[in-house]
């Protein structure tokens, strides 16, 4: 079956790539992982395709065949609540969402103030009431990257330890990457107007006071007070059906625990823990469907954060570059070759005249913004 370089059209073919070069070198690098013979084989043939002049750019190559997919299927625990849109350039992009505009309707005829149909009596005439209002901001796509230097002792020395890790550790930072970016929109991009306010927990009858940590107590009065808010239109702003509670690393546990007790999921008695078919039903703790974990977020702060389609606007918008959707990796075309004296059985001979290294490049395109905080609750934990 023939290899798509091309993996459906997202990635460039550089002239030193082809497609038996890419397929010999996954091959090794698959037998390598082998013991006995078979895979010391694999590695000895890893070694000398990788002292070829154009094997780095056959090797970049594979890692993005592999990056692509592998990405594509990571389940990044910030996508429940984002939005993901592709734009075009580097320029500001501005992100329009259109939200029902009832103003005036509760002047009408036999409204009692509500925002309701009118009654039309014979022959008269309709009034304007209905329309749209835009909400709109403006996110521009950042570049990221960095290099990575392949020195001639590195090549030399254990070549496949570092084909084997490469691809997976350019995952981790591209994943990292876009968590990074989505938890600093939200961060910078949440006001007062979205931080909890103090209130009573209706079940337990606990105050709850402002910048609380993340209680089961805290996290109702922060589900009712969405509830309670009106947008910019003095619409009542509706409770999302799915929540995901943002909170700093190594904080889940506990705080899944904690919720677990409080909807009675599970009981503790003398020690021993009792699990429940169901907790109760009407608590609205039962919104809350997971907690994110982030190394973004310092102390004891939280974000209660809606889940993406479960409110009229999006909460946090992240923007990826057309055609540039995924991380990649490029190697450096250096031309250190000897002038003289026929072809080198050194790779590193034929790159960095200066070092007897090459670069292998990693770039990313991606970005995220707030478009909306009228369905998140926040706190700084610090009471």
């Amino acid at each position: 079956m023939a290899l798509d370089l091309t993996a459906g059209g997202r990635l460039n073919v550089g002239p030193f790539v082809s497609e038996r070069k890419v397929g010999a070198i996954a091959e090794m690098v698959a037998g390598a992982k082998l013991g006995g013979y078979a895979g010391q084989r694999a590695r000895t043939d890893l070694t000398e395709t990788l002292s070829t002049s154009d094997a780095p750019h056959s090797f970049a190559h594979l890692v993005n065949l592999r990056n692509l997919p592998m990405y594509d299927e990571v389940e990044a625990d910030f996508s429940p609540i984002t939005t993901l849109e592709t734009v075009p350039d580097f320029r500001p992009a501005t992100f329009s969402n259109l939200t029902t505009n009832f103003a005036g309707l509760e002047n009408g005829k036999d409204n009692d103030g509500e925002r309701i149909a009118p009654k039309v009596a014979e022959l008269d005439t309709y009034q304007y009431a209905f329309g749209y209002t835009q909400e709109s901001t403006d996110i521009a796509v950042e570049k990221r990257g960095f290099k990575v230097g392949w020195s001639l002792e590195r090549g030399v020395n254990d070549p496949f330890n570092l084909v084997s890790r490469f691809p997976g550790d350019m995952l981790k930072v591209g994943v990292k990457t876009d968590h990074y970016v989505v938890v600093r929109a939200l961060i910078k991009g949440v006001t007062s107007a979205s931080e909890l306010l103090p209130g009573t927990d209706f079940i337990t009858g606990k105050a709850v006071v402002a910048d609380s940590a993340a209680t089961p107590e805290a996290l109702r009065v922060a589900i009712r007070q969405i509830s309670n808010r009106t947008d910019n239109r003095g619409v009542r702003v509706p409770t999302p059906a799915r929540f995901r509670l943002v909170v700093s690393q190594g904080s889940a546990d506990s705080i899944n625990w904690a919720l677990g007790l409080a909807r009675g999921l599970f009981s503790v008695q003398d020690g021993l823990v009792t699990y429940h078919a169901s907790g109760t039903p009407a608590d609205p703790l039962g919104r809350i469907s997971g907690v994110i974990e982030s190394e973004f977020i310092t102390g004891n702060a939280w974000y209660l954060v809606p889940e993406d389609g479960t409110t009229e606007l999006p909460a946090l918008i992240r923007v990826a570059l057309a055609g540039y959707t995924s991380p990649e990796v490029y190697v450096s075309n250096f031309n250190g070759a000897p002038l003289a004296g026929g072809a080198s059985s050194n790779p590193f001979q034929a790159y960095s005249f200066d070092n007897d290294s090459i670069d292998l490049k990693f770039r990313q395109f991606t970005n995220a913004g707030l478009f909306s905080e009228d369905a998140i609750v926040w706190s700084d934990g610090t009471a």
